[in-house]
């Protein structure tokens, strides 16, 4: 119960400071660190596919609302949970098995968990901007916001994992 609610608190934290810090930065239009897909990408793996998708979608649905995404939230994040499995065992070769005890993130090594994390990222900041721009008219801006955008929410990402990994994984 103290995993899950410490859980709950990180989710909360990471969701206001995406909502009232990272989105009222204007730092340059094809720069946008977005964390709150880490909600999504550090669930438990463990946990059944429809939780997943029931979690990302009361994510998506908070930001849309809050941040006005008309959607683009909620669409983005779905597919993210659906993958979260498959782009584990793609990046870290680990796979989860019915008979497991303990989490699998919990038996990854830091570099993992943020390569992981780094590729879970990418794949979100892709379908964002490109389902934000509709359009491929400027294919280099296009580029250049998912690689820039993905690499500054990487950097913020970072100590946020580590944090989750010391207080929330390990116990």
């Amino acid at each position: 119960m103290f995993k899950n609610l410490s859980y709950i608190w990180m989710a909360v934290i990471i969701m206001l400071v995406q909502i009232f810090l990272l989105d009222e930065l204007s730092i340059a239009m094809w720069l946008r660190p977005m964390i709150f897909p880490l909600v999504v990408i550090l669930l438990q793996m463990e946990w059944a596919t429809i939780w997943a998708l029931l979690v990302s979608t009361l994510v998506g649905v908070v930001m849309d609302v809050s941040l006005g995404g008309s959607g683009l939230y909620t669409a983005t994040l779905v597919p993210l949970a659906m993958m979260r499995r498959a782009t584990l065992y793609l990046v870290t070769k680990r796979s989860i098995e019915p008979g497991d005890q303990t989490s699998v993130l919990s038996r990854l090594g830091i570099n993992q968990l943020m390569a992981y994390a780094t590729a879970m990222l990418a794949i979100h900041h892709t379908l964002f901007f490109t389902m934000e721009a509709l359009s491929f008219a400027h294919p280099m801006r296009l580029l250049a916001t998912i690689v820039c955008s993905t690499l500054a929410s990487v950097v913020v990402a970072s100590p946020i994992i580590k944090i989750f990994t010391q207080k929330i994984v390990s116990k």
